[in-house]
């Protein structure tokens, strides 16, 4: 019993590093960006993006070399569940920044606010996953801690709104499908990168010339552009490995919400240091966020602990394959 305490014990006090990893990297990786657009005026997002990619699955495959991990044997695109994956990893994030390229920062915000219904729905039309009272009320109350933080900042774009429609059903995808696809091939958060990368980086660069602006071969590298351009990849690779140790071993939600707490931080910690003005209303919203993800987190590790002995790895395919499934060997 000792020993199942103290596993039980590690397993959370694991979660809550993979959470607390992907936030502070998340928020550094924010700031660094900003100098990137700004300070050496690199305004190009999805080539960003690809630069991020790219130094990730350097970091990926030299820790591979180390034996930090082992690849994952048996997988491939003729997977349609990897083949989907792939698609959306390289797709998503294109589609995000130019909805948040389009919209006022208080639309983009509120249609973040629907990815969370759309995965809890996705989780149960795909595993049958369900969510207590709690959890539920403090989703509710994030939802609604956000808008109030938000609602002051809203502006409607069409070709935004579209932009944002069409990104809702890729980030859910990308969200629940990720884990689901790490246990069905039972395999390490770094193998399955290494795996998937390649192909969401082909993906992602042919969708860039609909995203950045003309200009990327006539830009200017200079060393200092090199320096904060090469930082940020450098924390990418820092935000990409915790956020998918976050979805592969907690779920879609946690990782979802801590985007929200990050949003919500920004923002109080704006009016604080900076004294940038907002009303009381929304300053209070986004505590409200704050309090609420911190709970939802506390009782969503929890359930997570009480119930390890009751999971069971029988999952319904995304996609109906016949391809064998293996793990590391």
């Amino acid at each position: 019993m000792t020993n199942y305490v103290a596993c039980k014990s590690d397993g959370r006090a694991a979660e809550i590093c993979y959470l607390a990893f992907n936030f502070f990297s998340t928020v550094a990786v924010t700031f660094i960006n900003k100098i990137c657009f700004s300070r050496v005026e690199f305004v190009f997002p999805a080539a960003l993006c690809n630069i991020h990619f790219l130094v990730t699955l350097l970091g990926v495959e030299i820790l591979h070399k180390m034996n930090v991990y082992k690849k994952v044997n048996g997988i491939s695109l003729h997977d349609p569940n990897f083949a989907l994956l792939a698609i959306v990893v390289g797709v998503v994030t294109p589609l995000n920044n130019t909805s948040l390229k389009l919209n006022s920062i208080g639309f983009y915000q509120i249609f973040k606010l629907l990815l969370t219904p759309c995965v809890v729905l996705l989780e149960y039309i795909l595993d049958g996953k369900t969510i207590s009272m709690q959890r539920l009320i403090c989703l509710v109350a994030v939802c609604i801690g956000v808008f109030i933080s938000s609602r002051s900042d809203l502006e409607f774009s069409p070709y935004g709104t579209l932009c944002a429609l069409i990104w809702i059903p890729f980030a859910a995808i990308y969200k629940v499908n990720w884990g689901r696809v790490k246990r069905m091939y039972n395999c390490s958060t770094l193998g399955l990168m290494r795996a998937i990368l390649p192909y969401s980086i082909i993906v992602q660069a042919a969708i860039s010339p609909f995203v950045d602006p003309p200009g990327l071969l006539d830009y200017e590298w200079t060393k200092e552009a090199f320096f904060w351009i090469g930082l940020s990849g450098l924390f990418a690779f820092l935000v990409n490995f915790s956020g998918f140790l976050v979805m592969g071993n907690i779920g879609a939600l946690a990782h979802i919400l801590m985007g929200q707490l990050k949003t919500a931080i920004v923002m109080v910690g704006a009016a604080i240091i900076f004294h940038q003005s907002y009303s009381l209303g929304q300053i209070g919203g986004a505590a409200g966020a704050i309090v609420s993800i911190i709970y939802y987190t506390h009782v969503a590790l929890k359930e997570n602990v009480n119930n390890d002995e009751k999971k069971t790895e029988t999952r319904l395919p995304l996609v109906n394959s016949t391809s064998n499934k293996r793990g590391d060997k």
